[in-house]
């Protein structure tokens, strides 16, 4: 088992948000939770506040000793939130050097506190699916707490996500081993050279050449599923000429026919090399496209022709500022010729 150390320094700067939060909250009166707070809503009168809490069974210094005893740790912040149809005092603590998040009614005093240790996470983690069990992740500030069980079998790779209060399985994931869409189609090509996946066949042509001009929408990721750029999200095709792009993107989709659709996976040796192209494409980094072929062998763009400028009659009084451009997302990665 590999429990990561980045993943205790994100809980603990979730820790330390909370923390603020929790002191804003107090000031305002704020009941929302973090990250979803209630824009709609004025602050609650302090008055009515005040008869609330003289409603709730325990009051913040109780319900705090009690997540005391139960956790053996230290309190790092209390706030109350509401939903719907409860009232809860959420205290996070401090337990051997992990926070650790517990939710107290604060009208019947019942406690939800994390009770699991990665091991019982794993047992029912492998009892849902039996296997060889690879990462655990603990995720204790969610609501519900949760440990993330990665777990091998049948081929498949699962992530199972076990309810740390009470042991029951909150999910059962497949995680697909490319980013993009989803296929169990077999991979094709060569390890070392572009290798690809049919997601869709085609019934049009293929280009004529690697000079040809085509037309493409397309989704482009790093291997840990992080998507870089996206024609789709811009809302248009991209066209270019095949011989100026990426080595890959020349060899992948040049054999592709229109209609077709195509998961392209490309070694940084014939994407943009050993330097990347910061800080959107790391160093020697494997890309992986969803990729259609739209169109082919269209006629080039004809070129445009300059407008002439008129010359001033008079001096500007300012300099005049340039309108930006919105930069797309990724900045259109694969039609620059990248490195080799």
């Amino acid at each position: 088992m590999q429990v990561l150390s980045k993943r205790l320094v994100g809980m603990f700067l979730a820790l330390c948000a909370c923390s603020c939060l929790a002191l804003a909250n107090e000031q305002g009166g704020t009941v929302a939770p973090p990250g979803d707070v209630d824009y709609s809503q004025l602050p609650p009168d302090p008055k009515t506040l005040e008869v609330e809490l003289g409603t709730f069974k325990l009051d913040a210094a109780a319900a705090m000793k009690t997540a005391v005893e139960a956790t053996g740790g230290k309190v790092m912040s209390l706030r109350i939130v509401k939903s719907k149809d409860k009232v809860d005092y959420e205290i996070l603590c401090f337990q051997n050097g992990l926070p650790v998040r517990v939710l107290i009614d604060a009208k019947t005093g019942e406690m939800r506190i994390p009770k699991l240790d990665a091991i019982a996470a794993v047992v029912a983690a492998s009892e849902k699916v039996p296997g060889k069990v690879g990462n655990v992740d603990s995720d204790l500030l969610a609501d519900p707490p949760t440990w993330k069980v990665s777990v091998f079998a049948g081929g498949k790779s699962h992530l199972v996500s076990v309810n740390a209060v009470d042991g029951t399985i909150v999910s059962d994931q497949v995680a697909a081993q490319l980013p993009g869409d989803a296929t169990d189609a077999p991979m094709q090509g060569e390890f070392g050279g572009v290798q690809w996946i049919v997601l869709q066949e085609g019934t049009g042509a293929t280009p004529k050449g690697t000079d040809s001009m085509v037309k493409v929408n397309y989704s482009g990721y790093l291997v840990d599923g992080k998507k870089f750029d996206s024609s789709i999200e811009r809302g248009k095709p991209i066209e270019f000429r095949l011989d100026r792009v990426i080595k890959g993107w020349t060899q992948g989709v040049q054999p592709m026919k229109i209609g077709e659709k195509r998961k392209l996976i490309i070694p940084w040796s014939l994407a943009y090399g050993e330097q990347g192209r910061p800080p959107v494409i790391p160093p020697k980094a494997t890309l992986v496209f969803d990729v259609e072929l739209v169109d082919a062998d269209m006629a080039p763009p004809a070129p445009k022709t300059p407008m002439p400028t008129a010359t001033p009659t008079a001096t500007p009084t300012a300099t005049p500022t340039a309108i930006p451009t919105a930069t797309p997302v990724g900045g259109a990665t694969p039609p620059p010729n990248g490195g080799g």
